[in-house]
């Protein structure tokens, strides 16, 4: 029986670095510092540069592999190509004692998000899920969603798959699991708020930044059992429900290196106490310290020769 079992994008993110004198690169950049919506040729074009550094990616991926790190029995269900990045993604999984369900096709590669980092250190990101966009409502055996205690899901699939997240969450609640959600993105909130709310009913914890919260605009009289924890940047965080709001200042962390991975590791943290029956604010302080954690790092996950106690 898993603690906690996640389905997500599996991804590798790849790490660049912007040339200011690449014309088709300067082209391709809309606004800096921000995530964008690329062409698959603009897509392309970027993955094809010089790696700096090359990672396993996957926003519930990153959470399961600080999670199994942290002590939590673990699975992940996603979809690969049948290349040398899915390969990799699959090593990255079993190195970090994730069970993983990992499907490889043949018909597309392996999912790529591209991080360009620029001369101020600055990131801008785009992704294409290629064949994690191909993961099927077939995929997700009943017997997964039986043998585990909880299901994360992510928000970055309901633009491409929103029927596959509403039956994975409806299926797992029936199934006795605990089902625990992640806003991931604005523009994902914003093109899927309707559904998100009329899903939150099945929910028993939404975690996103304040951003994503404000684009959601929930109205708390909605929320029955939902517990909603949003992260504030360096101000702290913020839990409410239907009838409880929290405000948990936090010490701001000065010496990161990057951003990547950042919230899925306070998810992270913040579930594994959550399973050990802690109280919110012990949940929200190993958040945290998991989240400097892999601020202070390139990956955006936890390195695997450190632990959070």
């Amino acid at each position: 029986m898993l603690d906690i079992l996640a389905i997500g994008d599996a991804i590798v993110d790849k790490i660049i670095a912007f040339d200011e004198t690449d014309k088709v690169m300067k082209q391709i950049l809309p606004v800096k510092g921000l995530f964008f919506v690329a062409t698959d040729y603009e897509h392309s074009y970027l993955r094809s540069k010089p790696a700096l550094a090359y990672y396993a990616g996957g926003s519930a991926a990153n959470t399961i592999r600080d999670m199994s790190l942290l002590g939590q029995k673990t699975g992940f269900i996603g979809m690969t190509g049948t290349d040398e990045d899915g390969d990799f993604f699959k090593e990255s999984l079993t190195e970090y004692g994730v069970y993983s369900y990992l499907i490889q096709t043949s018909q597309d590669k392996t999912g790529c998000s591209v991080v360009m980092v620029h001369a101020d250190k600055d990131r801008t990101q785009c992704a294409k899920g290629c064949a994690a966009n191909l993961l099927q409502i077939s995929d997700i055996n009943d017997d997964y969603l039986k043998n585990t205690h909880a299901v994360l899901t992510e928000g970055y699939m309901l633009n491409r798959r929103p029927d596959l997240v509403e039956n994975i969450i409806f299926r797992a609640k029936k199934h006795g699991a605990k089902n625990y959600f992640t806003l991931s993105d604005v523009h994902c909130v914003q093109n899927k708020r309707d559904l998100i709310l009329r899903l939150l009913s099945q929910i028993d914890i939404v975690f996103g930044n304040e951003f994503e919260f404000d684009a959601l605009n929930i109205d708390s009289s909605i929320l029955q059992d939902t517990l909603c924890v949003k992260t504030c940047a360096e101000k702290g965080v913020e839990v409410f429900s239907q009838n409880m709001k929290t405000f948990y200042p936090l010490s701001a962390l000065d010496d990161f290196v990057n951003t990547n991975g950042a919230g899925d590791g306070f998810a992270a943290g913040f579930l594994t106490a959550y399973h050990q029956n802690k109280k919110i604010s012990d949940c929200i302080l190993l958040g945290h310290n998991v989240a400097c954690s892999v601020l202070k790092t390139d990956l955006s996950y936890l390195p695997k020769d450190r632990k959070n106690d």
